[in-house]
């Protein structure tokens, strides 16, 4: 089976590539209209796609949720996990549900979620977290992510890179890292060439994905 891209996935709202990243908004605007969030452009969607558990590291975002969510954010998350953070998260989407929602893990779901994020936070090196960060960057999710070798540090001297790496194992790293994201984000042109340079080449022998 080919890497999933969204220039070839049907599940999605609307397909986009490199050279039609302007598509890729249009995924997000159906995403909250479907899953009852505010749609406001400047505001970007933080996806958390892999399973909550303590491999996971989800005890780093959960030390540092309460400064996240005091930013101009909007967190989508699978529901899927340790009955722990289930409920954590659920509770959290309860209380701020302008700003969270948990939407049912399935494959179509987490295909739309790529098309719709910014941003994927990835607070772990475990092959579940890192399989999530590159299938997400296929979809031009960006990824606040700790050091690897499929990823560089944005560089906004330079204008070069495809992430924003923090410290590993650093909740204080890892918001400020994630403030850092933000920050860029506001910046739209420098953002869509950050969110094409995490982006796979597109191949024209993919085939389209059902």
């Amino acid at each position: 089976m080919p890497t999933i891209t969204p220039a070839y996935d049907n599940k999605i709202y609307q397909k986009y590539s490199k050279k039609m990243i302007q598509n890729k908004e249009k995924n997000k605007v159906a995403f909250c209209q479907d899953f009852d969030l505010p749609y406001e452009k400047k505001i970007p969607l933080l996806c958390i796609t892999y399973p909550l558990t303590e491999k996971n590291n989800i005890e780093i975002i959960k030390d540092v949720m309460d400064g996240i969510l005091e930013q101009p954010v909007e967190i989508i998350l699978m529901g899927i996990g340790t009955q722990k953070y289930q409920e954590y998260f659920t509770e959290l989407a309860e209380k701020n549900s302008k700003q969270v929602t948990i939407v049912p893990d399935d494959d179509e779901n987490k295909r739309k979620v790529y098309a719709a994020s910014n941003i994927i936070l990835v607070p772990s090196d475990s092959k579940e977290c890192l399989d999530e960060a590159r299938n997400a960057m296929n979809y031009g999710v960006v990824p606040v992510i700790s050091e690897q070798d499929f990823v560089e540090d944005y560089d906004p001297v330079q204008e070069k890179g495809n992430a924003f790496v923090y410290k590993k194992d650093s909740p204080w790293s890892f918001f400020a890292t994630v403030v850092r994201a933000l920050e860029n984000y506001k910046f739209p042109y420098d953002w869509k060439n950050i969110s094409v340079s995490a982006m796979e080449d597109d191949s024209e022998e993919e085939e389209e994905i059902l």
